[in-house]
């Protein structure tokens, strides 16, 4: 299992990273650019999904029912908006940092350029997060430190991953609330559905929709 995990989160920072190999496109944010990073998306939920298929035919105890998980799931991205609304004031109003993210700005203005970047960044995306920062990150660590340190250094390499400095508070609260999900639950499709659907909502709010002071908000949910 061990050896598995370790190619899993090898797989994906090729992933995050793969902008920087030399076969990559040069222009950033060209139709060339963004279509490569899309097809390498795919590619990459295709050999991680591959890795874990062993995961199949293991012990699956300690899981909540089908109804409470589906209730989680659905309810999740209700909570998550919630606890993000309060992260942002204590970000906007205590720290002082800005409300809009250039990480999500950047992201949508791609998904604009190439339609089916919307489903890469959407779906795709937080199914890998899920699986390197909860189930493989979160998910070994708390076997040997416990639920609370495990939860903290996830959701901390969580926030860092995103390169959005200024708002580390706001991707720390999503992670941690993401790892409590899973712990509750011990089904890691349950925050993968919450993940992806506010991705979602996010990508298609911020491109359709006239930003104001309210609308703004969204911009760093991703």
């Amino acid at each position: 299992m061990l050896l598995r995990y370790i190619l899993v989160v090898f797989v994906y920072f090729a992933c995050v990273l793969s902008p920087l190999f030399p076969w990559f496109p040069s222009a950033h944010q060209s139709t060339a650019y963004i279509n490569t990073y899309t097809a390498v998306f795919f590619v990459t939920v295709i050999i991680i999904g591959l890795l874990l298929l062993p995961e199949r035919r293991m012990e699956r105890s300690m899981r909540a029912s089908w109804g409470e998980s589906i209730a989680w799931a659905i309810c999740g991205i209700f909570i998550l908006y919630v606890l993000q609304i309060a992260a942002v004031l204590i970000n906007n109003l205590i720290l002082g940092q800005p409300l809009s993210s250039e990480h999500t700005a950047g992201i949508v203005k791609m998904a604009k350029t190439a339609p089916l970047f919307i489903f890469a960044v959407s779906v795709i995306g937080p199914i890998l997060e899920e699986i390197v920062f909860r189930k493989i990150l979160f998910g070994s660590l708390k076997k040997v430190i416990g639920f609370i340190f495990s939860a903290v250094i996830s959701s901390l390499v969580f926030a860092a991953g995103h390169f959005d400095f200024s708002h580390l508070l706001i991707y720390f609260v999503i992670g941690f609330f993401l790892c409590y999900a899973y712990h509750k639950t011990g089904r890691i499709w349950v925050t993968m559905f919450m993940h992806a659907a506010m991705n979602t909502i996010v990508v298609l709010l911020t491109m359709n929709v006239q930003l104001t002071n309210t609308t703004g908000w969204i911009h760093w949910l991703l």
